[in-house]
């Protein structure tokens, strides 16, 4: 069985298994002199992604941790994803534009950082969630950061990952 036969059909029974409709999913191998890293992202509802990826010497394998990652956040989130897909109808969501800018200490330049470089522009949403809503989000989509409005305190808030491990929460006062 080809590699692509192989993730597809193996994808789907770990999709079927969790979720019963979702939006799109995409498999992407690249090669990096004889390590191979398979990314797996999953557009499941309007603003939930669950993304997993994996770096090995066999693509086979690369595929399968990738796979069981999924597997793993689709488990532990399968009931907080399934209450959130209702809820979410519900919440108020804000539309924001998302800017990419280059990094100046990886340029040696020092240009002033009110006028950087802008590598890429889109558009995201800041939602409407709770602080657990965040943190699975933030664990399903393989971030180290998310920006939202505190449903209870109606506050923009961040969660981020601190580099000892721990998670970060930034709530502002007022």
């Amino acid at each position: 069985m080809s590699l692509s036969d192989y993730a597809s059909s193996s994808l789907k029974k770990t999709i079927k298994k969790y979720i019963e409709s979702f939006i799109d999913a995409n498999v992407l191998f690249s090669k990096d002199k004889n390590r191979f890293k398979c990314e797996i992202s999953i557009h499941v509802d309007k603003s939930i992604y669950i993304k997993a990826n994996a770096i090995s010497d066999d693509a086979y394998a690369t595929f399968n941790n990738a796979n069981e990652k999924i597997k793993k956040r689709l488990r532990r989130f399968h009931r907080k994803l399934t209450d959130h897909r209702l809820m979410s109808k519900k919440n108020n969501h804000i539309d924001v534009n998302e800017y990419i800018i280059q990094d100046p200490e990886k340029l040696k330049k020092n240009e002033e950082l009110d006028n950087p470089v802008i590598i890429a522009e889109s558009e995201d949403v800041i939602k409407t969630i709770t602080v657990s809503e965040a943190l699975m989000l933030m664990s399903l989509n393989d971030q180290n950061a998310i920006f939202f409005k505190n449903k209870k305190t109606k506050r923009l808030n961040i969660l981020f990952k601190r580099s000892d491990g721990n998670i970060g929460w930034l709530d502002p006062k007022k």
